[in-house]
Order: C-alpha cells, then sequence, then structure tokens
C-alpha cells in the first residue's frame, strides 16, 4: 500500500493548559515518496476545503481572532520566525556558546535546557514566537535537536524536514520527512 492512514482517539495521562489536552483525536498517514512538502499541501487543503465546506467560508472566528484559511498559507523557517519577531538571527550563528548568550540576551530562559545551538533557536521560537501566531502559518526546518526522527536537511545538516502548523498560538499539526539512514539515527 502506497498511502495508509489512521484516524485515533488519543488519551495522554499529562497536564492540561490552553495549548495541551490530554484527549486528541489524530490523524497518523504515511504516503510512499512524499516529504514534509507534499503533507504540508495534503494538511492545508485538508483544513480549508473542510472550513468551506462545514463553515461555507474561509474565514471564522475562533478565540476572540478572525481567521482567514484561505490556501495559501506562510511557511516560514523556525530560524526566520525567530528572525522576524525575535530579532535574532540563528543562520549567522554556528557555535553552541554564542547560541545561548543571543537567547539569554533576547529573554528567554535556558536554564534547565542543553545549552546547544538548536536548543536555543527553539527555545527563542517556543518562548517569544508561538505566542505570536495567529493566522495559520507553518513553522518548518526544526532544529535535529528537538527532532529524532526527521530526516536531516540536505542544505542544512543542524535541521530536520519538519513542520508544525500553527493557528491562534496553537500547534495544530506536526509533519516530517521520515528518517530513513539507519545510521544517522543510530548516532542520535
Amino acid at each position: 500500500l502506497d498511502r495508509v492512514y489512521e484516524v485515533g482517539r488519543i488519551f495522554r495521562n499529562e497536564g492540561m493548559d490552553t495549548k495541551h489536552n490530554p484527549e486528541f483525536t489524530t490523524v497518523e498517514l504515511y504516503q510512499s515518496y512524499a516529504d514534509f512538502n507534499d503533507m504540508m499541501d495534503l494538511f492545508e487543503e485538508l483544513l480549508s476545503s473542510a472550513a468551506k465546506e462545514i463553515v461555507g467560508s474561509y474565514q471564522l472566528s475562533w478565540q476572540d481572532h478572525d481567521i482567514d484559511l484561505t490556501p495559501g498559507w506562510p511557511r516560514l523557517t523556525m530560524a526566520e520566525a525567530v528572525k522576524k519577531y525575535v530579532g535574532v538571527d540563528f543562520m549567522e550563528i554556528t557555535d553552541d556558546a554564542e547560541a545561548v548568550a543571543a537567547a539569554k540576551a533576547a529573554g528567554v530562559d535556558m536554564e534547565k535546557v542543553e545549552p546547544t545551538w538548536g536548543h536555543a533557536l527553539y527555545e527563542c521560537f517556543d518562548q517569544k514566537v508561538e505566542e505570536q501566531l495567529i493566522q495559520p502559518t507553518f513553522i518548518t526546518m526544526h532544529p535535529v535537536d528537538v527532532s529524532p526522527l526527521a530526516k536531516r536537511s540536505p542544505k542544512d545538516p543542524r535541521l530536520t524536514e519538519r513542520f508544525e502548523l500553527f493557528i491562534c498560538h496553537s500547534e495544530m499539526g506536526n509533519a516530517f520527512s521520515e528518517l530513513n539512514d539507519p545510521i544517522d539515527q543510530r548516532q542520535r
């Protein structure tokens, strides 16, 4: 089978907050010869067409925000989003210590976080950018440090072919090109 999916009811014995509900429904799918770009296209088509069918429009109000689900959602790398909203250009930083210092200078709490370039980038995004994402936005190219099952980017080995979709400050989906390099997987 070149395409498979599963719809599942999930319950995780974790805490609950405005961004994390321990009970939710997922769709897990795999498609041969597809990568994370194909999954973004599929996700966008699925959500926007569902809104059009159910609500009758791409525009809807949710959590006191007017949301526009018209296809053509922005796609930013995590580093681009951090540069846009925080002003730190992680792509110009190559040293772990410099990355951690830049994150701290931006007001990011790095306590109890592994002091690496990837973790500093991720914490900047998590603590400073995510709260600003209202309209549907794909955040791509997550650091390897926080994406152990995702394939590395051929353009930058610090990053992976992964995305998360954010709407109203919340993660709505997560997908990646599957890591299929056994040597890389063992090293991680």
